[in-house]
């Protein structure tokens, strides 16, 4: 796990890079990081929690399905955080179907996801307006 502020206005200011093994309860962990980086843009609790909880189905699902892709799959979260919008990436092994995926997020957040998959992985990112992020903050 790493986290790389950056000075620039305009750009990124944060991010969080995490790869686990598709374990549920590596998987599980997924939520306090998610809830750490909605709390540093300024998301307020319920919506807050409705990303949290969209991005952990999603990636719950992802490594479900990607089980059968052989090996030791992994799952990698990144989470950007920008002065107006959080991004929240998801990639796993396919195995599922793509379009699905971004309609559960969708669904659930009604932002704008983008959802491709290549190579052998599933990518999901959802896009989430907020305020001004506080990338100085220490919550």
């Amino acid at each position: 796990m790493s986290a790389e502020p950056s000075a620039s206005t305009g750009v990124r200011t944060s991010r969080i890079e995490c790869s686990l093994n598709n374990d549920s309860r590596l998987l599980a962990s997924l939520e306090a990081i998610l809830a750490h980086a909605a709390v540093r843009a300024g998301l307020p609790d319920a919506i807050r929690d409705d990303v949290t909880s969209a991005a952990q189905d999603a990636a719950r699902e992802m490594a479900t399905s990607g089980d059968g892709a052989g090996g030791a799959a992994t799952t990698k979260l990144v989470v950007d955080e920008f002065p107006d919008r959080l991004e929240v990436t998801i990639d796993s092994p396919a195995g599922t179907e793509s379009d699905r995926i971004a309609k559960r997020f969708e669904g659930k957040v009604s932002d704008r996801v983008q959802c491709e998959s290549r190579d052998g992985h599933v990518r999901v990112t959802l896009m989430k307006p907020c305020g001004a992020a506080k990338s100085g903050s220490t919550s």
